[in-house]
């Protein structure tokens, strides 16, 4: 029994003046501390906002609002609580853009490949769990499916895209998306980890719900590419990314490791293994979750074993808007490799139980549904944002993932 665990309780249990309770041995607890922190992060949403945004800094944090929609898609699917349905549906819509992969003209200039696959996430998500279709939209040169904006029809679009845009890039480092797809934004000569780990798990859920080897075939061209070009490292570290300016082609690796990074392609990992059924991808979703394990959780104190922080920012209280939302995506994505594959199962639960009542007991600023950002500290630090609403909401509820219905495949 870890530290924190005899700090709250030895029922894993927050239930202290002004923290978020949080039995993480009873489904209904979990379920309801779910809903006060959902409650929490739509106070974020702002409806005047564009294109279904929440209330955040403009321009750059667009893909926080993707990230957001997505675990509210989750949070409806866990706990049958349909509240927040139409505004997803609505906010999604808003995004699709003309080509319905959400590529919006309101984004222009803005947006990179990593913020369009936050939103991708959100059409996989209800993709797989046959979350409610939006209005059907028929379109003459549409080959997928009979309406061009179902779920599983912007995926595919997406999908595409990033197809386009790896060939148009594979004139350097033989391959590889480059962290902006416009060539006047500032990092267009970036191939970073979120962007390709994105189409990776992209290509990885769209294999295993389609049973395309198109799909499957991409997934592994990517994985290789990343560890040929050591973006993904011999300990199934996954680094920051790579420059392929002036020749660079991506020599030099930026060897920052954030936690969404190994998130994306663990679940990427897991994903093929569902798809696949072949070994070899259960001993790298098992090599990218130890990897996370061991830099991603214990923090700078003693009573914070198997607790999740982000050592790049945390400890030095340096995260930006970001930042702070990381470690929602490993919680999230951990927690769906466990249910994808199941030897994982033992090793999530516990990392996520030890970080679910870390996380309740940082919610107790303002209310219950005020969270801080460093869990470690076995309380409220006072940095609260949508960020760290997020990512508190996204490791409560993963808890209830092995619960929650299975992902469907496409029939």
């Amino acid at each position: 029994m870890t530290g924190l665990v005899l700090l709250f309780g030895l029922l894993f249990t927050v239930c202290g003046a002004g923290a978020l309770h949080l039995n993480v041995s009873d489904q209904e607890s979990i379920s309801q501390a779910a809903t006060t922190l959902t409650k929490g992060l739509y106070g974020y949403h702002n409806v005047n906002s564009t294109a279904g945004q929440f209330d955040q800094p403009q321009p750059w944090f667009w893909w926080l609002s993707g990230a957001g929609w997505t675990a509210l898609i989750d949070y409806t699917v866990y706990t049958n609580d349909t509240t927040y349905v139409s505004d997803i549906q609505a906010a999604l819509a808003q995004s699709l853009g003309p080509s319905f992969d959400f590529v919006p003209p309101q984004q222009a200039g803005w947006e990179a490949n990593d913020d369009q696959v936050y939103w991708v996430y959100a059409a996989l998500t209800a993709m797989e769990y046959d979350f409610p279709a939006l209005p059907c939209v028929t379109a003459a040169n549409n080959t997928i499916g009979n309406c061009t904006n179902s779920w599983y029809a912007v995926a595919v679009h997406a999908f595409e895209d990033f197809v386009t845009r790896w060939s148009i890039d594979s004139e350097t480092c033989g391959g590889g998306l480059k962290w902006q797809y416009n060539p006047s934004a500032s990092g267009w000569y970036y191939k970073n980890a979120v962007s390709n780990g994105g189409f990776f798990q992209t290509a990885a859920r769209l294999a295993r719900y389609s049973g395309n080897q198109t799909y499957t075939l991409w997934a592994t061209n990517i994985w290789n590419w990343s560890v040929r070009t050591g973006l993904v490292g011999d300990g199934y570290q996954v680094f920051d990314g790579m420059s392929d300016a002036e020749g660079a082609n991506c020599s030099s690796i930026n060897h920052d490791q954030w936690s969404y990074n190994v998130a994306a392609y663990l679940s990427g990992a897991a994903y093929m293994y569902a798809a696949t059924a072949d070994p070899t991808w259960e001993t790298i979703t098992h090599g990218l979750l130890a990897s996370a394990n061991s830099t991603f959780f214990g923090g700078p104190s003693s009573n914070a074993t198997d607790v999740m922080f982000e050592p790049k920012c945390e400890p030095s209280g340096s995260c930006n808007t970001d930042q702070a939302s990381f470690k929602g995506s490993l919680a999230t994505w951990m927690a769906k490799a466990s249910a994808l594959v199941p030897s994982t199962r033992l090793t999530v639960k516990a990392l996520l139980d030890s970080s679910a009542v870390a996380a309740a007991g940082a919610c107790s600023g303002l209310d219950s549904d005020t969270c801080g950002l460093r869990w470690y500290e076995g309380g409220f630090d006072g940095n609260a944002g949508f960020g760290q609403t997020l990512a508190a909401l996204e490791v409560v509820q993963s808890l209830l993932v092995t619960t929650a219905p299975e992902m469907a495949v496409l029939s």
